[in-house]
């Protein structure tokens, strides 16, 4: 049956205006780049279920900046929108437009309707799921044992059960005019999301797909970049993929729901299946290169329950996380709208332990690569924290790092100028290979230079 689209409104004007806003630190101001930001109120209808919900939608202010694409990005359990945060500047530079949806009920009762409960107070999603037993952040803390998270992420879910229709009605309606993109020339939508939206996207693609489709049997969303969660080794689709995953995410090869990397699979460039997985070696889950991530007290209060065991006075990783993450939608972007196949990553190597394979410095091999890794001066350890065994990686969001010693520095470099000029090269490298975009590329340098090596 054909996707209904969602009829979208902006919200009434209600005295105090205090509106819900995905949370989340990123990058650059909306101001900055001419960006606006809008809310707009999704009405429609699943199986005879009514639903009201809210989306926040960033775009360029000015029309002829627009590029025709729209990255739609479920609101996280959590409030955050990571895919904006991590991606916000390569968004902007290239005049995207963006959606952040809240299709999942716990979101939507949890934080968007008790911000403004008069504003808000004609929104409701269906679910005939027992609620959780609590709301906020508290109620959101994830246990450290992984197969309580399991258990956690499935009672999500089953609150959550018309998030996948949600997000193929409002897809369907932000391509159409009437809408925030009205009069804009939307061409392509593309449906992102990391960590627990990394698994709304991928329950989208498994469940949706195939049977949520428009009018004319096309699909509803032209490619999608589903991060941070693998749960599933991902069949052909008529559209591409391209799954990002950090070191972090897939290290420990016995996390329940992971076991053994079953979501490895080869890249495709048939076109009824594109597909392409980017494993990016030293990353943790979560960036912490900028503030306030990089600040290790952020991540010693531990706020919902999954950093692991972050050493004090230990640095946060700081590998070019947005930047690696931002490459990768950009080639799904490419690949989307001007059929500009992305270049192939090994995969990062695993050992006879079934751990990844480390390198003389500690650093795990293969994967997509920077040039902090392939020109070091740190280890990069992306998860904290170990078992009881001492062996296999404990769960963890986050990433930490430490110096090489300054006789291994010695020994890899002449001086500073040697160090300076390799790194350099190498993100030349990065760049003419696909692997850094060129406007990230600067920063890279600067970076260089300003640490003292050896």
């Amino acid at each position: 049956m054909p996707v209904e689209p969602a009829t979208l409104s902006r919200p009434p004007a209600v005295a105090p205006p205090a509106r819900f806003v995905p949370t989340g630190q990123f990058r650059g101001s909306l101001d900055e780049w001419g960006y606006l930001e809008e809310e707009w109120f999704a009405t429609g209808e699943v199986e005879g279920h009514p639903y009201a919900t809210a989306l926040t939608v960033r775009r360029p202010r000015d029309p002829e900046r627009f590029s025709g694409i729209v990255v739609v990005e479920p609101v996280h359990a959590a409030t955050a929108a990571p895919v904006w945060i991590y991606t916000s500047l390569a968004q902007m530079r290239a005049g995207h437009g963006w959606a952040a949806v809240c299709s999942q009920k716990s979101v939507l009762d949890g934080f968007v309707k008790p911000t403004n409960p008069d504003r808000y107070d004609s929104l409701t999603v269906w679910s005939d799921a027992p609620p959780l037993a609590a709301t906020g952040v508290e109620g959101l803390r994830l246990p450290r044992d992984p197969a309580g998270m399991q258990d956690r992420m499935a009672r999500l879910r089953a609150v959550n059960v018309l998030s996948t229709p949600i997000l193929a009605q409002v897809g369907a309606a932000l391509r159409r005019e009437g809408g925030p993109f009205s009069g804009l020339g939307v061409r392509h939508a593309v449906l992102s999301g990391h960590s627990q939206t990394g698994g709304v996207v991928t329950d989208y693609i498994v469940s949706g797909h195939d049977t949520l489709r428009l009018e004319d049997g096309s699909a509803v969303f032209h490619g999608y970049f589903p991060s941070g969660a693998p749960s599933v080794r991902f069949g052909p689709r008529d559209v591409p993929i391209v799954q990002v995953l950090s070191d972090g995410d897939i290290a420990d090869p016995n996390r329940p729901g992971r076991e053994g990397r079953g979501y490895r699979r080869e890249d495709s460039d048939d076109s009824g299946d594109r597909y392409r997985l980017y494993e990016l070696a030293g990353l943790g889950h979560m960036g912490t290169r900028y503030p306030p991530y990089n600040d290790t007290a952020m991540w010693l209060n531990d706020p919902i329950g999954t950093a692991g065991k972050v050493p004090p006075g230990a640095a946060m990783n700081s590998l070019p996380h947005s930047e690696l993450f931002s490459m990768g939608l950009h080639h799904l972007v490419a690949w989307v709208s001007d059929g500009v196949t992305p270049p192939r990553a090994d995969r990062i190597e695993v050992g006879a332990d079934g751990l990844f394979a480390k390198d003389d410095q500690g650093n795990s091999k293969g994967g997509v690569r920077c040039a902090q890794i392939d020109v070091p001066r740190l280890r990069y350890l992306s998860t904290p924290g170990f078992k009881e065994d001492g062996t296999t990686p404990a769960f963890g969001v986050v990433g930490i790092e430490e110096p090489l010693p300054n006789d291994v520095l010695a020994r890899l470099y002449r001086d500073h100028a040697d160090y300076v000029e390799r790194f350099s090269r190498r993100v030349d490298e990065l760049v003419a290979e696909g692997w850094l975009l060129a406007e990230d590329a600067d920063e890279m340098r600067k970076e260089a230079v300003d640490v003292p090596v050896p």
